[in-house]
């Protein structure tokens, strides 16, 4: 027995267990989890209400509004109304509810829902647009500054609540980046399966031709509607309620 006895301690040092040692091997560290990249430019910007994964490569008219009075058209009723009077630019819907906010000149001016009566919020040197709400975040906004005359625009977010302004940056070596802040800039706007645009118009009369834009909605499935219809007078940078049944549009004076 005590040569039995030996024979296994032997066995047991030469494969370099002890006896009484467990024998059962712990299982390999599981290796260090990998951080999930930070978004991109292009998913950070798909945030916010409006913009298309899949921007044209044309852009649509030229933005012949450069300011004027705010109206609305209601999409069930088929009508539209005069929302605020004076002169704004780049009307836009708040996520989740129907405020509405504008520019006039560099001051962001915000409207509770159903009246024109706007109050000051902050004034933005350089700014140009504002591009849609997030759909996260119901009091953060998309934006665009100018950067120079000869250059892409600063795209930019600002919260409602602080005023304070975080820019979203690209690569300006990307062609992908690169059209997506086109799109931005342009005024052709995607809800799910509804897009508005601005499309420009003319009409026969005695003094010539004359030409005007208008503002359209497109369904999936549909003819596109002319939900504007200014009949000579420029209407542009379309907006739609988060809810779809609204779409907030700006109308110039007739020349």
């Amino acid at each position: 027995m005590r040569s039995l006895a030996w024979t296994i301690c032997l066995a047991l040092f030469l494969s370099g267990v002890s006896p009484g040692q467990n024998q059962t091997s712990k299982p390999p560290a599981a290796p260090p989890a990998k951080q999930k990249p930070a978004p991109g430019f292009i998913d950070r910007v798909l945030k916010y209400l409006g913009i298309s994964d899949s921007p044209g490569t044309l852009k649509g008219p030229g933005d012949e509004v450069v300011h004027g009075e705010i109206w609305v058209a209601d999409l069930n009723s088929n009508t539209t109304h005069v929302f605020a009077k004076g002169s704004y630019r780049s009307p836009v819907f708040m996520t989740g509810n129907k405020s509405v906010l504008a520019l006039s000149g560099t001051d962001l001016i915000q409207f509770p829902a159903g009246s024109g009566e706007g109050k000051k919020l902050y004034s933005i040197p350089g700014i140009t647009k504002l591009v849609g709400s997030s759909s996260e975040e119901s009091d953060n906004l998309l934006l665009l500054r100018s950067n120079g005359a000869d250059s892409h625009p600063q795209v930019s977010s600002i919260s409602i609540n602080t005023g304070k302004i975080t820019p979203v940056n690209y690569d300006p070596a990307s062609s992908a980046d690169l059209q997506m802040v086109e799109n931005l800039e342009s005024w052709t706007r995607s809800y799910g399966d509804k897009q508005v645009y601005v499309r420009r118009q003319t009409k026969h009369a005695l003094s010539g031709t004359v030409e005007w834009s208008d503002v359209f909605l497109k369904t999936a499935g549909h003819d596109a509607v002319n939900v504007s219809r200014c009949d000579g007078a420029n209407c542009g940078q379309p907006s739609l309620s988060s809810d779809g049944q609204l779409l907030i549009f700006v109308k110039a004076e007739p020349e």
